[in-house]
């Protein structure tokens, strides 16, 4: 064979086997295009597009929903004039006889507000005068649109008592007689503690995912192809081929984890701003310093490792490509809690958290977005997850020996 050929050429050395090895796996499934479009323009265009469409649509700003406005009360300009000059509502005037329920089952308006005949002499007595909203429950812009007006409702019911109580000379702070003064100890707003959180899920599910599809082919794929025998008789041992198989999907889920990582930037940089609109914040961007992110770097090759490891190790076992993914699907969901748990754990609980395997990592990710580690936590974690690498990779190489287990004999 042409490889074997070339491993003889090589000479004996260890170190030079194990590259051709890594060097391999790599270039093989760099030449497959399938390779570029999924490992590196998919992500970089999926991944901003997945992260913000959602947000797009109910953010009022981008998306504002559609008001109706029937006004019975010729005398009610203000509070229509409210609606109409605010820019996350897109409001238009009803006639009447028409079917209101209908306008809104229909979709044609996401809510429809009924100013009553008598709103303003209701007002005008110090009586309760009562606005109709009709929306629908099952429209995330239609409950927006909701939230909105009540909002509206609230500053012109607050407007209107404070011009009563000016005209019987009453200071109006008799009705704030408590102040909160907040503090935040952190400094981070509200979208960038979202952000944050959603880092390290994503960032935890990629380093999987970039691997297993790798994982899978290296492994149960050469042995539905019958390449895997024939790499057995090349001059090398069984523990140089699964350490080059390995590092070679290791390099390759990393290379996939970078273009996925440029996607998730540009997607979060535009989710902060979206986040902040729908929230009514000033939007801030969320600075991560150099230490910070040769940390979360320095996790996430960590978590990509160990993940890639499980997955060679279980993939062994696999008679076909197709079996392989079966095995991988189920791996995959299981990865998904621990990576969802990152998102709500209090953070009392995380700390003691941090020797245990892909938990972990994560949680140091989550800490270094926010720059609340330390170096011992760094080193403890970092230790604890080299001794749970070295068991993974011992029992991937015990796997990989086993002619039983590999060939099913």
């Amino acid at each position: 064979m042409k490889r074997t050929g070339m491993m003889v050429r090589i000479g004996l050395s260890a170190k030079s086997r194990l590259a051709v090895i890594v060097w391999r796996e790599v270039l093989d499934a760099l030449r497959d295009r399938r390779t570029l479009i999924t490992a590196a323009i998919l992500p970089m265009l999926l991944i901003p597009v997945s992260i913000n469409l959602p947000m797009f649509f109910i953010s009022p700003r981008r998306n504002p929903p559609d008001i109706g406005v029937l006004q019975l009360d010729a005398g009610a300009g203000g509070f229509a004039a409210l609606m109409k000059g605010m820019e996350e509502l897109r409001v238009t005037d009803l006639d009447q006889g028409q079917n209101l329920t209908r306008l809104v089952e229909t979709n044609e308006y996401d809510v429809v507000v009924v100013i009553p005949s008598n709103f303003t002499e209701l007002i005008r007595d110090e009586r309760k005068a009562v606005i109709q909203i009709i929306y629908d429950g099952s429209n995330p812009r239609s409950s927006t649109g909701v939230n909105l007006i009540q909002g509206l409702e609230r500053a012109y019911a607050q407007r209107i008592v404070e011009e009563r109580m000016k005209e019987r000379k009453i200071d109006p702070e008799l009705l704030h007689p408590i102040e909160v003064n907040t503090l935040n100890v952190k400094g981070i707003s509200q979208a960038q503690a979202t952000v944050g959180m959603l880092i390290p899920y994503f960032i935890g599910l990629l380093s999987v995912l970039a691997g297993a599809s790798f994982a899978s082919d290296t492994t149960a794929g050469e042995k539905e192809r019958k390449t895997l025998e024939a790499f057995l008789t090349m001059p090398v041992t069984r523990l140089q081929i699964l350490l080059g198989k390995y590092l070679g999907v290791v390099i390759l889920s990393l290379i996939g984890v970078f273009f996925q990582l440029v996607g998730m930037s540009v997607g979060m940089s535009v989710y902060l701003t979206l986040f902040s609109e729908l929230l009514g914040e000033t939007a801030q961007p969320l600075h991560i310093d150099f230490t910070n992110f040769s940390v979360i770097a320095l996790f996430s090759l960590i978590l990509s490792m160990t993940g890639n490891a499980i997955l060679m190790t279980v993939c062994t076992f696999a008679k076909s490509f197709k079996e392989a993914q079966q095995y991988t699907s189920a791996l995959i969901t299981g990865f998904i809690i621990p990576m969802m748990l990152i998102m709500y754990l209090p953070p009392a609980l995380m700390s003691r958290m941090l020797l245990l395997p892909v938990l972990g990592p994560l949680i140091m990710i989550r800490n270094a977005v926010f720059n609340i580690y330390t170096p011992t936590q760094t080193l403890l974690c970092l230790l604890s997850s080299i001794v749970y690498l070295s068991v993974l990779l011992f029992v991937a190489h015990k796997t990989f020996s086993s002619d039983k287990i590999l060939f099913k004999v």
